[in-house]
């Protein structure tokens, strides 16, 4: 009986991906939330501004402003990507970073984002990527991962999930999005 309702249940999940369509590369996407940073033993908050604009040819552009408590991260630069098949999309993007913590430790580097987006249904998406980042004298990298759920065609809500490291520090953040997808 298990292996029936399994089978029942792989196909229900592939025939939903075939019917799913890739989502577009124009969105603005706005998060806020909690983060809990490794060099303190409170939870701060967290907020995140980003999008970006589709250009020809699986090319675009990408921007983000985001703040993990004191620490303010923003970034702006272009990306590429390809489908894959008819539900999913493979990308990639290269930034320019400034991050500021707030007491006059500004620097600037580059981040590298691989990512894949894969359509689950009609109005559920998955998100996971990682990222690179060199802006300080370490080399940080970071996960993240975000289900979004599509009230209609272009609005969708939102749960993250996103383990960054600046600096040496960890900084996990889980918080709610909005995205307008256009």
């Amino acid at each position: 009986m298990k292996n029936i309702l399994l089978a029942s249940l792989a196909a229900t999940a592939c025939a939903f991906s075939f019917s799913a369509q890739a989502a577009t590369f124009t969105y603005i996407d706005y998060g806020f939330g909690t983060i809990d940073p490794d060099n303190s033993t409170s939870s701060d908050d967290f907020s995140s501004l980003s999008g970006a604009f589709e250009l020809s040819n699986g090319a675009f552009i990408a921007a983000e402003s985001t703040e993990y408590g004191n620490l303010d991260v923003t970034a702006i630069g272009a990306g590429v990507y390809t489908p894959v098949g008819r539900a999913s999309s493979l990308f990639g993007t290269l930034q320019f970073v400034q991050a500021d913590w707030g007491n006059n430790n500004d620097e600037t580097g580059y981040r590298f984002t691989a990512g894949l987006r894969s359509s689950l249904a009609d109005r559920l998406e998955i998100e996971g990527k990682v990222k690179y980042d060199d802006v300080y004298t370490e080399t940080d990298s970071s996960f993240a991962v975000a289900l979004r759920y599509y009230v209609t065609k272009n609005f969708s809500i939102g749960a993250n999930y996103d383990i960054a490291e600046f600096n040496g520090n960890d900084q996990n953040a889980m918080f709610a999005s909005l995205r307008l997808a256009l």
